[in-house]
């Protein structure tokens, strides 16, 4: 990383990886309001905020000796979402969760990739010997659209039918770069969208080699990215930060942030959910 420019409220990134395992993890601890005080798993934040509205990601583990799971490393869960809509990709392990509204069930596995609305009540059966996955968790004063669908969806995914990925960007007007897969156009509160982004030869915006330039700014919300494939070099030109990323790593930067982001692999596949606080503009 290069070195860091001192900038009064300058916007920063916050990175991690999927094989973070730091020295402490915190108790997963919440109110439920359907089933009280609660204890289950363990968690490590990465991202504690954003510029607007509640949002937090992280991951969040369980296993044999963690808070609220049994000797096996299984763990049964009660969870009616109180903190907001929350999106995930299960890293390992394995679980059965049921919609307790309908009964319907959904097996979930390693790649799985699952958003469901705030306040909506799940039944987590999670096997043992452990269970680890990336989580982003967001809140809004401002409501869009309640409801209690869960989506669910694969890193592995490929569609058939990509978008070309094209937003203004301030000062540079139209940009097209890359292809998107929305996932998730909406949340409970505010504006929330996930979905995969993808840059390769072929891929519009990208050289013949499939690498990949950009400036872009997050002008639709804060952006949290998980890299599933592939490298990038991204540059924070506001504060001079450099970073490397690849398959695995995890990064999160407001919107506003100046960012100069360089695909540099032939093929490269994200993750995204983009947030903000005021809702989707009709």
């Amino acid at each position: 990383m290069s070195a860091v420019l001192s900038i009064p409220n300058a916007r920063r990134f916050s990175t991690g990886s999927r094989n973070d395992n730091p020295r402490e993890w915190t108790p997963f601890a919440w109110e439920d309001p359907l089933h009280g005080p609660q204890c289950k798993g363990e968690v490590a934040v990465i991202r504690p905020e954003g510029t607007s509205g509640s949002l937090a990601s992280g991951l969040w583990r369980t296993g044999h000796h963690i808070a609220g799971c049994e000797a096996d490393g299984s763990c049964d869960i009660h969870y009616s979402a109180p903190l907001g809509d929350e999106t995930m990709v299960i890293l390992e392990g394995s679980a059965l969760i049921t919609e307790t509204a309908t009964g319907k069930t959904h097996r979930i596995g390693a790649g799985t990739i699952l958003s469901h609305p705030k306040h909506v009540d799940l039944h987590w059966q999670i096997d043992g010997p452990f269970l680890k996955k990336f989580w982003v968790i967001w809140d809004s004063p401002q409501a869009a659209t309640r409801e209690d669908h869960l989506y669910v969806a694969n890193i592995s995914d490929e569609p058939a039918v990509w978008t070309p990925f094209q937003w203004n960007e301030p000062g540079h007007g139209m940009q097209t770069c890359g292809e998107i897969h929305c996932i998730r156009a909406t949340g409970s509160t505010g504006t929330y969208m996930c979905g995969l982004w993808r840059t390769g030869v072929g891929i519009v915006g990208c050289a013949a080699d499939g690498t990949a330039v950009a400036r872009y700014s997050a002008p639709a919300g804060d952006e949290t990215s998980f890299i599933l494939e592939g490298r990038a070099h991204v540059v924070n030109e506001e504060t001079g930060e450099e970073f490397d990323l690849k398959a695995g790593d995890i990064a999160c930067f407001p919107s506003g942030t100046p960012v100069r982001w360089t695909s540099t692999s032939r093929y490269l596949k994200k993750f995204w959910v983009i947030t903000q606080e005021n809702a989707p503009r009709s």
